[in-house]
């Protein structure tokens, strides 16, 4: 008897599943005439390590086509703790910037943000899969070190990950000293990303945004996950 009543109260939760299932169906195929829920650019774009640190740079560059301003570069400074009096029109943002200042000059920066004709500089590095080659972070360090009277150097990596091209004592002493910020997509992009959509006043920008937060979402909650697991486990090791 409990069997029978066991298989009628699954027979019946299935068929009201399907029921509801039908009706979501139903709703989203015709508010999907106007909403387009499913379509997102970033499905369209093959994009690979040089495209993201593009649209970064171009949401960072006060004069990008975004049409806003510093409004996303204010943002992404308050998502690293930076809190700086500037001229938007003296900023200037580059992509992959030489590095003039030492013994090795042809490696390149992914982004910088130049404040105030080196008085201050940003230098972003863009890892979001492939490591780092040797001593790349270092020279990276020397070279901002070198060019601006203060500097950070934000690292951002997939999952995370720490950077293994500088030692260990010196990364930890450029960390407490707020000169490297070791950032992950998952979280400090998406929350730069998520701010800037809440703020941004152009609908077709805000789309852009939003499908940009679709992809990080997407494609890199499992790293974040997997890094995080992986650290537990150490812990408890």
């Amino acid at each position: 008897m409990q069997q029978e009543q066991i298989k009628e109260f699954l027979d019946n939760f299935f068929s009201n599943l399907r029921f509801r299932l039908d009706i979501f169906q139903k709703n989203k195929k015709q508010t999907d005439f106007y909403l387009a829920s499913d379509f997102k650019v970033f499905d369209h774009m093959q994009l690979n390590e040089n495209r993201l640190s593009d649209i970064i740079a171009d949401l960072l560059n006060p004069n990008g086509k975004h049409g806003q301003g510093d409004l996303f570069l204010n943002e992404f400074l308050r998502i690293i703790g930076v809190s700086r009096q500037y001229e938007a029109q003296k900023v200037n943002v580059r992509r992959e910037d030489l590095t003039r200042y030492i013994m090795n000059p042809f490696r390149r920066i992914d982004i910088t943000i130049d404040f105030d004709f080196g008085d201050f500089g940003i230098g972003v590095e863009n890892k979001p899969w492939a490591g780092e080659q040797q001593d790349q972070i270092r020279n990276y360090k020397e070279h901002l070190e070198k060019k601006y009277k203060s500097f950070i150097l934000v690292y951002l990596f997939g999952d995370g990950s720490e950077p293994q091209s500088i030692g260990e004592d010196e990364r930890e002493a450029l960390k407490q000293n707020g000169r490297l910020k070791v950032l992950t997509y998952f979280t400090h992009v998406k929350n730069w990303l998520e701010s800037c959509y809440k703020e941004c006043k152009a609908e077709k920008v805000r789309w852009f945004l939003r499908d940009f937060i679709d992809y990080i979402e997407d494609n890199f909650k499992q790293s974040l996950i997997e890094l995080e697991g992986g650290e537990k486990i150490d812990q408890e090791g």
